[in-house]
């Protein structure tokens, strides 16, 4: 039994039984697997895949094209020779066999999330944005539908890093939450409360210089994509570093009141 496996959270990988799979004859073809896979749940009609990748074509040329590229892809990842094959195909529709021995990162990211659990490998499999870097030519409705799962899946992530950064940090774990903030700032370089949770862990593991170096980051990221200065919410948490009295126990919500100025840098 040949076992598949596609990593599509970052760059596109494909390998089979663990080499890597390179007879991919065209992005459009690593396309059409790249979805299949992560819309498994059902099938799809072949006019609706060849109008997917190929909406600029005329019905005939798109349903062609599909359908060559199907068959390369199925040569490509040895579907014929799989027991059972990876891919469900009919002479009206096309699906990826959950059944088959597959792996997809995609489905096992969402799965850990869902759950709650094992998060921590989640965040390994979180490599970078969906198809990072992936693109093809002539089909915007693929790149379409490729965005709103990446954004999806950002979210994703991203909401499961601001919780494992405020439970490391409850547990006193400080460093551990450092490392969460950073992917998350990493991964959401405009989110102001980003900037916050990772100034707060790293001045609570003590890395004072650190954390008041990130405000200024922070600032300059604001600025260049929004024209705007960070909240007072945000000066206030530098000036508690600033002054060192942050509590250990705090939260982005709410301080002792001090005096708030827009602040110089100091260390």
């Amino acid at each position: 039994m040949s076992r598949l496996s596609l990593t599509l959270l970052g760059a596109f990988q494909a390998s089979l039984d663990g080499e890597p799979i390179t007879g991919f004859e065209s992005a459009m073809v690593r396309a059409l697997l790249a979805y299949l896979a992560v819309e498994s749940d059902r099938p799809h009609r072949r006019e609706s895949l060849a109008a997917l990748l190929w909406p600029e074509q005329p019905e005939g040329v798109a349903r062609n094209r599909l359908r060559h590229a199907l068959s390369s892809l199925r040569k490509t990842i040895g579907d014929r020779d799989a027991v059972p094959p990876f891919l469900l195909v009919t002479r009206e529709t096309v699906q990826f066999n959950c059944a088959s021995d597959c792996w997809l990162d995609v489905h096992a990211f969402r799965t850990m999330i869902e759950a709650g659990r094992g998060l921590d490998e989640a965040v390994s499999l979180y490599r970078g944005s969906f198809l990072e870097g992936f693109s093809v030519r002539g089909s915007p409705t693929f790149e379409d539908w490729a965005l709103l799962v990446r954004e999806r899946l950002g979210r994703q992530a991203a909401a499961m890093l601001q919780r494992l950064v405020e439970e490391s940090a409850g547990r006193g774990e400080h460093q551990r939450a450092c490392k969460y903030a950073w992917r998350w700032v990493e991964l959401e370089p405009w989110q102001e409360e980003a900037h916050q949770q990772l100034m707060r862990v790293l001045a609570l593991s003590d890395q004072r210089t650190t954390a008041l170096a990130q405000y200024e980051v922070c600032r300059k990221t604001l600025q260049q994509e929004f024209g705007v200065e960070p909240s007072e919410r945000t000066v206030r948490l530098y000036e508690h570093i600033r002054v060192g009295t942050l509590a250990p126990d705090s939260s982005l919500a709410s301080y002792p009141d001090i005096a708030v100025q827009q602040p110089g840098l100091e260390g």
